[in-house]
C-alpha cells in the first residue's frame, strides 16, 4: 500500500447521459494529476471522498492503470 498526497478536486462527466456524475481527481504537489477510482456507480457521488473535496487528502491505496484505489482517504497533515 502506498501513501500519497495532494488535493482532491472533481470534474463532471458523461455530462447528458444517464450515468453523468462526477470523477474524482487528486492533483499532487508537484501538479501531475492522477484519477482516484470511486466504489459506487458512476452516477453517485462517492460518501468517502465527498466530504474531502476542494481540501488537502492523504490517501492510502494502490496506483493501477485505471487510478487509485483507495483504502482510506483522510485530512493531509503535515509531517
Amino acid at each position: 500500500m502506498k501513501k500519497i498526497d495532494g488535493y482532491l478536486f472533481a470534474k463532471l462527466a458523461n455530462i447528458g447521459s444517464r450515468s453523468e456524475g462526477p470523477v474524482y481527481y487528486l492533483q499532487q504537489f508537484d501538479y501531475t494529476e492522477l484519477q482516484v477510482v470511486k466504489q459506487v456507480n458512476l452516477w453517485e457521488e462517492d460518501p468517502v471522498l465527498q466530504p474531502l473535496l476542494a481540501g488537502k487528502v492523504t490517501i492510502d491505496g494502490e496506483v493501477h492503470p485505471d487510478g487509485i484505489v483507495y483504502e482510506q482517504v483522510r485530512p493531509y497533515q503535515s509531517e
